[in-house]
């Protein structure tokens, strides 16, 4: 666990105080560890004097197998927990040492011990908070491509009603309805803000999972043909130009398992973000190729600097300074891709993979393309 670094000053103050002892040349502080997959051990947290020189952990150091009359060693515990050891380097003899410095260390040591304690469970706290932050900003981001379907059809079904002003009515009741979830949905998010916590916790798991049924077996195509139908109708809407692949390759009518689930999400979040940021007359569109997909739209290019850094959590764009969000969908649409082994990346050209030769892509001006590199081999399993 990586503790503060204004608790690591705490702690270096307190050695640097403590080393002008007469007779103590060395202080060093090792905390336990128990990393997974590897024996416990000790290693280096703090020291005085503040060296470059690099210690060891105790078990991997040469100089402590061996014993020494000028060393002594505390136990930094906490009721039953060994949270780490003080080394106590001197110049004097074992005859020679006070009992007074000896009672004084002892008690440094039950002082470091207690605020270590107390040290590693706000960090905990801080850990637990900042997971259950970023997992509300993942839930927000969920909830929004559902209203917005449901706004997309809902205006598309008034078009259809024509004059039928009492089924219109009705509609734009839950319309009404609609908005008024939306503007929950951003009180909760301005909450969320409000709390003062970095990011920093790299597990978010996705807790609205695409509505998948464990008791069928479903193919890549059937699991994006809803999201597509609802991109076209969004598009038509908006008067925009839309397209979609009408040849699917091989790999796209696999039966998968439920894990694959997760890539109408990425493609859900690919188009919002499209038709988000995207110009009212952008293009917007999926291509589909022998090694993935890809989404598009000829608005304003990502600028090149920015082709990673849109990836990171939490960054906005120059193109989404001025658009409500919360820099999250590309992130968890990268996070989700490599965590079924494929990967999400935005290219500048399509050379580098094969798109389906039934589309004119010659005629359409990409701007921005995201490619998500499909684990072809692995949906056949």
């Amino acid at each position: 666990m990586k503790l503060s670094d204004e608790f690591e000053n705490l702690i270096e103050k307190q050695l640097e105080s403590f080393g002008c002892s007469s007779g103590i040349e060395h202080l060093v502080i090792y905390l336990a560890t128990a990393k997974e997959g590897s024996k416990a051990g000790f290693e280096l947290f703090s020291q005085w004097p503040v060296t470059n020189k690099f210690l060891l952990p105790i078990d991997d150091d040469p100089e402590l197998k061996v014993s020494s009359p000028n060393r002594r060693w505390y136990p930094l515990q906490d009721q039953d927990i060994l949270i780490g050891v003080l080394r106590v380097e001197t110049s004097l003899k074992k005859s020679e040492w006070p009992s007074l410095l000896d009672s004084r260390l002892k008690a440094l040591s039950t002082s470091l011990a207690k605020i270590f304690a107390i040290e590693i469970s706000r960090q905990k706290n801080v850990e637990e908070i900042r997971f259950l932050r970023n997992q509300v900003d993942v839930i927000i981001h969920q909830l929004r491509n559902p209203l917005a379907a449901l706004r997309t059809y809902a205006k598309l079904l008034i078009k259809r009603l024509g004059s039928d002003k009492a089924s219109i009515e009705i509609v734009e009741s839950m319309m009404s309805e609609q908005n008024q979830i939306n503007s929950y949905i951003s009180s909760f998010e301005e909450v969320n803000k409000a709390l003062k916590v970095p990011f920093g916790i790299e597990n978010e798991r996705l807790l609205l999972l695409p509505n998948l049924d464990s008791g069928k077996n479903t193919s890549i195509k059937e699991l994006l043909i809803p999201i597509l139908d609802r991109g076209k109708a969004n598009a038509k809407l908006q008067n925009r130009l839309w397209m979609q692949p009408s040849i699917w390759p091989e790999w796209a009518n696999y039966r998968i398992s439920n894990k694959y689930g997760v890539i109408a999400e990425i493609v859900a979040n690919l188009l919002e973000n499209a038709f988000k940021y995207s110009e009212e007359n952008a293009d917007i569109g999926m291509l589909i190729g022998e090694l993935g997909l890809c989404i598009f739209d000829n608005g304003t290019k990502i600028p090149e600097e920015e082709s990673e850094e849109i990836f990171k959590k939490g960054f906005r764009g120059i193109a989404s300074k001025e658009k409500e969000g919360t820099g999250v969908g590309l992130y968890l649409a990268r996070k989700l891709a490599r965590q079924i082994n494929g990967d999400l990346m935005l290219i500048r050209n399509l050379n580098e993979i094969k798109i389906s030769k039934e589309l004119q892509i010659e005629k359409i001006n990409f701007k921005n393309i995201f490619f998500l590199r499909m684990p072809i081999k692995l949906l056949q399993k």
